[in-house]
């Protein structure tokens, strides 16, 4: 038997199809290429619900479940006649229905998936306030997001990206604070202050008060690191490096205050912030400075001061057009 096209198919799980077509269909979904394409589509849809759905599901429907429900029973006296071929379609698409509402019955009344998420956009900063009273100071082109209810005898998580100044509430042990990010690292703290970066440049965490562990998934495995304040570390994950050194944390911290702070800072790791917090593509004339340190204090919060402060800090003429920089030496 030939496999309906993927027109017929599609016609077929919408209910668009007469009785003679559908059956067609549901001949061949009988069929071993047929349960192994049902199997796969099931599959497919299991593997998009989320641990709610799953948890509910289990064990899975398979194609051979549904073919067999929408079958009389063969251990039973068949007493009416057997349904024809329309019927048995619509006995499947009835389960294939009840499943979907199962799930999103889960899905609504579990709360999986329900987090309050803020972004903020490039050269722009914002503050939030955590359920638990923590805060959460967003530099430009970062990612928050959290679930609004946390129980008093249940960790606190929050999944991060971008980079953030945190004054993070002390709690008792059960409720210890976790930064998720997606760049194979994690914060874990009871109560403390600290900046996180996690953008694709660079992944960098810097103690200010209080102690956190740090936990880094590399090449060689995991990897804690216990952090004192005053303490920096960065991780060059492609390379499974990390750096880990004393620094002054106002240097990092200085964000919230709408500063850049740059003490002998490279100016490549400058760009970098051009880049990642502001939008801008950058191009330099002479690479030979990319590694030339400088120190000073430029506002943060507009576009053109910072642009006026890094040029006459930099001492170098900053031409933009549009979101291209051009720094001339």
């Amino acid at each position: 038997m030939n496999r309906p096209d993927e027109d017929l198919l599609a016609k077929y799980f919408d209910n668009l199809l007469d009785a003679r077509k559908a059956g067609e269909v549901l001949d061949w979904l009988s069929t071993a290429e047929g349960q192994r394409y049902l199997d796969k589509e099931l599959e497919k849809d299991f593997s998009s619900l989320d641990r709610a759905h799953k948890l509910l599901l289990k064990p899975r429907l398979t194609a051979e479940d549904i073919l067999r429900a929408a079958e009389p029973s063969r251990s039973q006296p068949i007493m009416n006649p057997k349904p024809r071929p329309m019927q048995q379609w619509r006995i499947a698409a009835s389960i294939i229905f009840m499943v979907c509402l199962m799930g999103a019955l889960a899905y609504f009344l579990s709360g999986w998936n329900n987090y309050e998420e803020y972004h903020t956009a490039y050269a722009e900063s914002a503050e939030v306030a955590l359920p638990d009273g923590s805060t959460v100071h967003m530099s430009g082109n970062s990612h928050l997001r959290f679930r609004p209810n946390w129980k008093a005898d249940e960790p606190r998580e929050i999944w991060f990206e971008g980079e953030g100044y945190f004054t993070i509430q002390k709690k008792a042990a059960a409720n210890r604070f976790t930064v998720h990010t997606d760049r194979n690292f994690e914060v874990q703290v009871l109560g403390t202050t600290f900046t996180v970066t996690a953008r694709p440049s660079t992944s960098r965490v810097v103690l200010e008060t209080g102690s956190i562990a740090l936990n880094v998934a590399g090449a060689a495995g995991n990897d804690q690191i216990m952090m004192k304040p005053g303490e920096l570390v960065e991780m060059d994950l492609q390379h499974d490096l990390l750096i880990k050194k004393e620094v002054a944390p106002e240097h990092y911290t200085s964000r919230r205050n709408d500063e850049l702070v740059f003490s002998k800072t490279p100016l490549k790791e400058i760009i970098r912030i051009l880049k990642d917090d502001y939008g801008f593509t950058v191009i330099v004339n002479n690479e030979e400075i990319l590694e030339e340190k400088f120190t000073g204090v430029v506002p943060s919060k507009n576009v053109e001061t910072l642009l006026e402060g890094l040029s006459s800090l930099l001492d170098v003429e900053i031409v933009r057009e549009k979101n291209i920089i051009k720094l001339i030496q």
